[in-house]
Parts: structure tokens; C-alpha cells; sequence
């Protein structure tokens, strides 16, 4: 199967083979290229919102464990019984 590359040129778009020779690819091949390039980019950033969505729920597990570890220190040194009855 000869090697096949695409390319734009002028807004229009080309496909070449091995060979060297040049051809117009036909409307829906265009519309192929142009939903293969769509999926690809959907993909991308599908990618880049797990990865920001995992770092979040990270840092609200985080942020959840040091609160409740900074109630139990204050409650283990009697912090707010020691400020009321003052």
C-alpha cells in the first residue's frame, strides 16, 4: 500500500502518494480529515479535563484531611473549652 500523506495548500486540501504525484481529495474525504482532526483535539482536552478533574479531587482530599486533622489537634489540647471558660 503506497504511503499516503495529506496536506492543505491555499485551502484547499491534497493527498500524495509515495510516488510523488499530487491529487484534490474529494469533499468527503475532506470531511474526514476534518472530523479526524475534530476527534483528535476533543480527545486531547477530554485528556486535560480528567487530569485537571483527578488534581482537584486531590487537593479537596487534601485540604478535607487537614481540617480534620487541625479540629482533632484542637480538640485533643482543649482549645475552645480552654477559651470559653476563661
Amino acid at each position: 500500500m503506497p504511503d499516503i500523506r495529506y496536506f492543505e495548500e491555499n485551502g484547499k486540501f491534497y493527498k500524495t502518494d509515495s510516488d510523488g504525484e499530487r491529487y484534490r481529495i474529494s469533499f468527503s474525504e475532506e470531511l474526514q480529515l476534518k472530523n479526524l482532526k475534530a476527534a483528535k483535539e476533543n480527545k486531547r482536552l477530554l485528556e486535560l479535563n480528567l487530569y485537571a478533574k483527578v488534581i482537584i479531587a486531590l487537593l479537596l482530599l487534601f485540604l478535607t484531611a487537614t481540617i480534620i486533622f487541625i479540629f482533632y489537634r484542637l480538640d485533643v489540647i482543649n482549645f475552645f473549652s480552654g477559651v470559653l471558660y476563661r
